[in-house]
């Protein structure tokens, strides 16, 4: 029995060093879990970031093109505008 229970014992110090392996395997994966997680969200923010900076420049080359196209022919801007103005006033009364 003391040979069983010697035999026991060592099972025992295996399964106790298998557990704290696993412990420290469990912590290492949080950690690197943990720093995937933050440079997934450095690359979103960063294409985030992209598509305003894109997004900003269209915006502004859209309204000089448009500012471009007023000063050009502003007769034809007033006229587009009137009409723009009676059709959506139109709409709107005929919804009401």
């Amino acid at each position: 029995m003391d040979r069983n229970s010697a035999t026991m014992s060592d099972e025992a110090s295996d399964l106790y060093r298998e557990i704290d392996r696993l412990k420290s395997d469990l912590r290492q994966l949080r950690t690197d879990a943990g720093t995937l997680g933050g440079d997934a969200m450095r690359t979103a923010r960063a294409g985030l970031n992209e598509t305003v900076r894109t997004a900003t420049a269209q915006g502004k080359a859209a309204v000089a093109g448009a500012e471009k196209r007023i000063t050009d022919h502003p007769f034809l801007s007033v006229g587009a505008a009137f009409a723009l103005g009676l059709f959506l006033g139109y709409r709107v009364t005929r919804r009401n």
